[in-house]
């Protein structure tokens, strides 16, 4: 049982550090106007500590 927990825990960690996005760091009407001329979605990601 801790085997298969210990597989889960460094399988997730994997998992984790990988990853499918290219962020666009910028103004949103820069990331609408690339968004436009590749035929893409944007994805407004934001933060607000509380």
């Amino acid at each position: 049982m801790k085997r298969q927990l210990l597989g889960i825990a460094v399988l997730m960690a994997v998992v984790s550090t990988a990853s499918a996005q290219n962020w666009f760091k910028g103004s949103l009407d820069e990331a609408l106007a690339k968004a436009k001329t590749e035929n893409k979605k944007v994805l407004v990601d934001f933060f607000s500590p509380t």
